[in-house]
């Protein structure tokens, strides 16, 4: 008898034990927050039970120990398998259980009462279904994104350099002390960047970075910005640049003949022009094509010619800012065929930065036959179009007047040269002129209101040329005309000035009468105004 009371004492005790236990981690588990915001959650239900005891989320591991039969549940919290915690969830409670620092909460629902027990529900297999959140990663360090940019391609040494930055917290906290440094690379600083900032979250710092150009020369730069802040984190860096490159001093431009025949000159010119703002030391080597030699050199500048060598010509010369030398000759050679004209390179020295740059293209030298030294006897033929550097002493007598008319053509620029029977043409040097090109030129300033009416700034050469008594130039004009009509200006290149010359218009082209060759455009005024006043009288 003693030992049956001493039975039923001893379950009584252990049953107290455990709802003792219960009510202890119901107790310290329900300590909530007053409010959370409920953006902050991910949530997950799911139901747990003896057999299905498991469930896992963002690292987090929930295991269903106990059931005690009447709506608790002893749930396991674990993270990356480390036991954090154990808790009880009662049936239906409006509070949450909040673990790790208020990074997970929990609640129960549903869990097995044997005192409201459906028809179907078993005490030997209960279930609870939990709603389990974990709080969202909102990122609590500072995000900072930095973009420099240009505002060129490339530099002429007199340009000032603009360089946009732009700095952007896209994070979701407020950054403090934020420290910039400026590394120029050389360059002159006109205007840096703030050494210190401050970025409320979703704001943005925008400056102009200026620099100019140092006396001495790099042929690129390269601008850095390094932003250093602290966060949470710990120290953090960040950084960009940008390339800044210098422009190449020199423009080349190379022409040869197309056209010629055996043992008959053709005529090169080679121009070099300065586009920098400062002064230019030059090399320049023209290679001569397979099988053709030097006859003559008749350029103004060959007081810089150095070359010694029977397959090239080297001149050393100094450009001063936007100067340009024109350097021209003739060339001959008895090999039928097409030969390939090589281009022109010329190696410079602007302010300690050295360049090598080459000519634009190359040219092609067809040599045909060779018909064109025999005596003009052809009494039939009145005129001969030649294209632009073709060679004119077939249609010369041997003072340099022309045999009969001559037109010499450069399609592509819509130009011609229109030479009368019986013109003298000489070159510098008094003798018959050998030949004529007409190139397009680089565009030049205008005064006042002029603009191009024409299709190009038309080069005539060679330099030095004259005509007795004239040859006449005739440009095509562009399709539409705005303003006064049009006229050819001549351009002075020593003085830098446009002159006006006496014009005929014949609907879309212009000519003019000239005397020696330079550089022509066709120049229009824009409309003018007219305004109408109108007097009422009553």
């Amino acid at each position: 008898m003693n030992k049956k009371l001493s039975q039923k004492r001893s379950g009584k005790y252990h049953f107290c034990a455990v709802l003792a236990l219960f009510t202890a981690l119901f107790l310290l588990s329900s300590s909530l927050p007053a409010s959370a915001n409920e953006d902050d959650w991910d949530n997950l239900t799911v139901t747990l039970g003896l057999e299905n005891s498991l469930v896992s989320k963002d690292g987090y591991t929930l295991e269903a120990l106990k059931f005690d039969g009447y709506g608790m549940v002893w749930i396991r919290v674990s993270k990356n398998d480390t036991i954090l915690e154990d808790a009880v969830l009662e049936n239906n409670s409006s509070g949450w259980c909040y673990m790790d620092n208020k990074n997970l909460r929990l609640k129960a629902f549903n869990v097995t009462d044997q005192r409201n027990l459906p028809m179907f529900g078993s005490l030997f297999s209960p279930k609870a279904e939990l709603l389990f959140e974990t709080k969202k990663d909102i990122e609590e360090n500072v995000i900072l994104e930095l973009d420099l940019e240009e505002d060129k391609d490339e530099y002429l040494l007199n340009d000032e350099v603009i360089v946009d930055m732009e700095l952007r917290n896209t994070g979701q906290v407020k950054a403090e002390k934020i420290s910039l440094d400026l590394d120029s690379d050389g360059l002159l600083v006109r205007e840096g960047c703030p050494e210190k900032v401050t970025l409320d979250k979703g704001s943005k710092k925008k400056c102009e970075l200026r620099f100019k150009f140092p006396e001495k020369v790099k042929e690129n730069y390269n601008i850095t910005v390094n932003v250093n802040w602290e966060d949470g984190s710990g120290e953090r860096f960040l950084s960009d640049d940008v390339e800044i490159e210098v422009a190449e001093p020199l423009n080349i431009y190379k022409n040869a003949g197309s056209e010629g025949f055996p043992g008959s000159p053709v005529y090169v010119t080679v121009s070099v022009k300065n586009i920098q703002e400062r002064t230019v030391n030059v090399r320049l080597f023209d290679l001569l094509p397979a099988t053709f030699t030097v006859i003559n050199i008749s350029s103004l500048e060959d007081d810089s010619l150095s070359s010694d060598s029977s397959s090239y010509l080297n001149w050393e010369f100094v450009l001063d800012p936007e100067e340009q030398k024109t350097f021209s000759y003739s060339i001959s050679s008895e090999q039928l065929g097409a030969h390939r004209v090589p281009q022109a390179h010329a190696y410079s020295d602007l302010c300690g930065q050295l360049y090598t740059e080459s000519s634009d293209s190359e040219n092609i030298i067809t040599l045909y036959k060779n018909i064109s030294y025999m005596p003009y006897n052809n009494k039939n033929l009145t005129q001969v179009t030649l294209s632009s550097g073709a060679d004119l002493s077939s249609y010369l007598d041997k003072n340099g007047y022309a045999l009969l008319d001559i037109t010499v053509e450069n399609e592509a620029l819509d130009a011609f040269v229109f030479i009368p029977k019986g013109t003298k043409l000489s070159d510098n040097q008094n003798e018959p002129l050998k030949a004529i090109t007409i190139t397009q030129a680089d565009e030049l300033g205008l005064p006042g209101s002029l603009y191009l009416a024409g299709k190009c700034y038309c080069k005539l050469g060679p330099d030095g040329a004259e005509f007795d008594p004239f040859v006449r130039l005739d440009l095509g004009l562009n399709n539409s005309i705005e303003g006064n009509l049009p006229s050819i200006y001549c351009y002075d290149e020593t003085n830098s000035t446009w002159t006006l010359i006496d014009s005929t218009l014949n609907e879309n082209r212009i000519s003019a009468e000239l005397t020696h060759f330079s550089v022509y455009a066709a120049l229009a005024e824009p409309p003018t105004e007219a305004e109408l006043l109108v007097k009422l009288v009553n």
